[in-house]
């Protein structure tokens, strides 16, 4: 995501000309904005980064849903080890 900021930041002061960036070579834009492509479109999915991220959130807020309907139903919370007895 920084190297999304940095590229429109760069590109926002290379289009408005601002001091030293308005003589700035477009590679310098371009680099950051095909790293944030290579980053989202191919190295992202290849190793699953976001999806195992918004299944650890998933199973977290499952977590505190069952430890909050336990605590309402007056149950123990169950150990670390599951609820095995």
């Amino acid at each position: 995501m920084w190297i999304l900021i940095l590229a429109i930041v760069l590109l926002a002061l290379k289009l408005g000309g601002v001091g030293p960036f308005g003589a700035l070579s477009w590679w310098w834009i371009g680099i950051p904005l095909g790293a944030a492509f290579l980053w989202w479109e191919i190295i992202d999915p290849m190793f699953g980064i976001s999806q195992r991220r918004a299944m650890q959130q998933i199973e977290q807020r499952k977590g505190e849903r069952n430890a909050r309907a336990r605590r309402n139903l007056g149950m123990r919370a169950p150990r670390d080890g599951g609820d095995k007895r």
